[in-house]
This record gives C-alpha cells, structure tokens and sequence, in this order.
C-alpha cells in the first residue's frame, strides 16, 4: 500500500512527515467538535475527512 501524506518537511526524514490519513481524521474529529456547537458535527466531520481528499492521487 502506497503512504500519501498532507504535510512533507523539507530536510526531515519521511518517517516525520504527516501522513495523510492521520491528518484527516485528525480534522473531521475537530471540524466535528466545532460544528457540533451549531447542530451539524456529523457535516464537519465529512468535511474534515475531504478536505484534503485531492492530495491522495487518483
């Protein structure tokens, strides 16, 4: 399985970089938390988990 990831770190190893399902995850828990404030935490949380859906590839 191919690794993709959401933030690279120009000079640092790849085992330091972010990989990018972490990084989703990471956001749709958090866009969760503050969209659930206004009734919609399960819409932040499919946006937290697509925002970055573009860097996988295709």
């Amino acid at each position: 399985m191919k690794n993709y990831y959401a933030h690279s770190i120009e000079g640092k190893p790849v085992d330091e970089w972010h990989r990018l399902e972490e990084h989703l995850l990471g956001t749709a828990k958090l866009a969760a938390q503050f969209a659930a404030e206004f009734g919609c935490g399960e819409w932040g949380y499919l946006a937290g988990l697509w925002h970055d859906l573009g860097k996988e590839g295709g």
